[in-house]
């Protein structure tokens, strides 16, 4: 079965009901990758998360809540500390807040061995990795881009979620690491204001459309850079939807209108749906049916990895597409 290698941190997600002072709050994990990953070992795909943690209980207990979504650890652990983020979730379908405090965690610091790195990619089929990490340090960009050589030279796809975060690096940072890795990528996974705004896209659409301004944006995207699969999330006021470009043609989802709980992991679900059905070997438009319906599901509860099942993701399409 071929095997997907994630490279990414996984921080403690404390979570506010409200903005209130008595407020109650929740205690989770969470990463971009590792949600990704997530959804697709809970569909028994061969998985391999690569990260570093503290070598405390809590860091042992993240190995734990991986393994208990069939994915294989390749785990340091250290005596660095653990990441740490808090968020609110918007009312009225605005986005989530969220504040970090991951600056020198165990997984920023981590050097990954090269000899760990070659025999894990020598083993995988797609290297997923996002554009948070490199936001973290220096190190963790070092390390990515070892990996990306590795991968070219090992023939395993690269799977990239641009993932822009305007408070953890400055824009012109992103701009320069993603155009440097870009034309490595195989499937690429972003949104139409975050490719415009990073590689500084210029277009003018019909703000009707939900789907015109992302159509137009992959088509100038397309012309420089050429990624054989790009999946574009979509939100428009308080309507979702998707959109796959691949081979050249645009493959558009339904469109939902739901009652947005928690933002955050709706598009690490997105990506982990849309590889289950490219792995498994389903046409485009099943997949973008699919993957789509997994990005608004995941609106309606709170918390990062999307635990919904294939047949609750299926329904939805049919009692909540517009």
């Amino acid at each position: 079965m071929d095997k997907i290698l994630a490279y990414g941190e996984i921080m403690l997600r404390i979570s506010s009901d409200d903005e209130t002072i008595d407020n109650n709050y929740t205690i989770g994990y969470g990463g971009c990758e590792a949600n990704a990953l997530s959804f697709l070992g809970q569909r028994k795909h061969n998985c391999e998360f690569l990260s570093s943690f503290p070598d405390n209980f809590v860091g042992r207990d993240i190995e734990f809540f991986l393994k208990s979504f069939n994915i294989d650890c390749n785990l340091n652990f250290d005596d660095n500390r653990l990441g740490v983020y808090y968020t609110i979730p918007g009312k009225n379908n605005n986005p989530t807040k969220i504040s970090y405090d991951r600056t020198n965690s165990s997984f920023s610091l981590y050097t990954v061995p090269r000899a760990v790195l070659s025999n894990s990619i020598k083993k995988a089929k797609y290297l997923l990795i996002s554009g948070i990490t490199p936001a973290l340090s220096s190190q963790c960009q070092e390390n990515i881009l070892k990996m990306i050589e590795l991968a070219k030279i090992n023939d395993v796809k690269i799977i990239y979620d641009i993932n822009y975060r305007k408070n953890l690096w400055s824009l012109s940072q992103c701009r320069i690491f993603t155009q440097k890795i870009l034309k490595s990528v195989d499937f690429l996974f972003t949104s139409s204001n975050t490719l415009r705004e990073i590689l500084e896209i210029n277009i003018s659409y019909n703000k009707d459309d939900i789907f015109d301004e992302t159509k137009k944006t992959v088509k100038e995207f397309q012309k420089v850079y050429k990624i054989p699969f790009v999946a574009m999330t979509i939100r428009k006021q308080n309507k979702l939807a998707a959109l796959i470009n691949s081979k050249s043609n645009n493959y558009l989802s339904e469109v939902y209108d739901v009652n947005q709980i928690d933002r955050v992991g709706t598009g690490d679900s997105f990506l982990g749906a849309t590889m289950h059905g490219v792995i498994s070997g389903w046409d485009i438009e099943k997949i973008i049916s699919f993957s789509a319906s997994s990005f608004a599901i995941a609106h309606t509860f709170r918390g990062d990895v999307n635990k919904f099942n294939d047949t609750q993701i299926k329904n939805f399409i049919n009692t909540n597409a517009c």
